[in-house]
């Protein structure tokens, strides 16, 4: 039987990813502005994030089971690296939301979004500056709408065999291993398949992936503002730039494709040094 308050927070989480950084700000939301308008962007140093695309040009129709956009951004420099640390002027990255779900966090040139289990027709693609914390700057946003025709389209993943209850754990770094710079995180799941191909789409039963977070777990979508990235597959390429020297706690989160925690909630936690 479905539990109705596990139901509840569950669809709670999955609103509040988009909304949470308004919300906070009891700010309101304006819509994203087409990529081929001409922008006055407000002043102010949060405000002056933008980001203009191309490669893809208003209405056109997409044959391919990817899209692949161009990304510019305007006012700031673009730095994973930088991801789920304290926010820095002029320094972010982007999030690519499709259909205003989010997809996934970026801060390369180009991005390519995955068309698998994307019905054929009408779709928007939005790409929003963003602070270090995950704050999205919708002002400085730009979206292009398409329509999506398949020549050959991937086959439709639905539910995964039952495999257990979902576990994630550290497999490296080993705990109090000493860190520095880039490094990999390394992780084990059972009991539910990864997949980088269904972020942000509707959830398929048995699928998902998970976020790594340092230091902490708590605030929206259990403390995104701390979130370094999230991955598809087994292993993350993290960074201890700005993190302090001295021991921290990094925390593996399993989510569904609408990048909400699994509930129960299913976490890994491993304490590293950071040189």
């Amino acid at each position: 039987m479905t539990n109705p308050s596990r139901t509840a927070r569950r669809a709670s989480l999955i609103a509040s990813f988009s909304l949470v950084f308004a919300a906070c700000s009891g700010a309101a939301i304006p819509s994203a502005v087409p990529a081929t308008s001409a922008r006055a962007v407000p002043s102010g140093a949060a405000a002056a994030l933008a980001v203009t695309v191309t490669g893809l040009s208003p209405g056109a129709t997409v044959t391919d089971n990817a899209l692949t956009i161009s990304v510019a951004a305007v006012g700031y420099a673009l730095s994973c690296a930088d991801a789920g640390k304290a926010n820095a002027d002029g320094v972010g990255h982007y999030h690519v939301e499709l259909d205003h779900a989010l997809v996934n966090m970026y801060c390369t040139p180009t991005a390519a979004i995955s068309m698998q289990n994307v019905a054929p027709g009408p779709h928007a693609i939005t790409v929003l500056p963003t602070k270090n914390d995950h704050e999205e700057i919708k002002e400085g946003a730009a979206s292009v709408d398409f329509t999506y025709a398949p020549t050959n389209p991937l086959p439709t993943i639905s539910a995964a065999a039952a495999a257990g209850t979902p576990t994630i754990a550290f497999v490296s770094p080993a705990p109090g291993l000493t860190v520095s710079g880039d490094f990999t995180v390394t992780v084990k799941t059972t009991g539910i398949t990864l997949s980088e191909a269904l972020f942000g789409k509707t959830n398929v039963p048995g699928y998902g992936h998970w976020h790594l977070n340092v230091d902490s777990t708590t605030g929206p979508m259990m403390g995104m503002a701390t979130m370094l990235g999230m991955s598809g597959t087994d292993t993350f390429q993290g960074s201890t730039k700005g993190i302090a020297p001295g021991k921290h706690t990094f925390f593996a989160i399993l989510v569904d494709d609408q990048h909400a925690p699994l509930m129960p909630e299913v976490v890994a936690q491993v304490d590293l040094v950071v040189n």
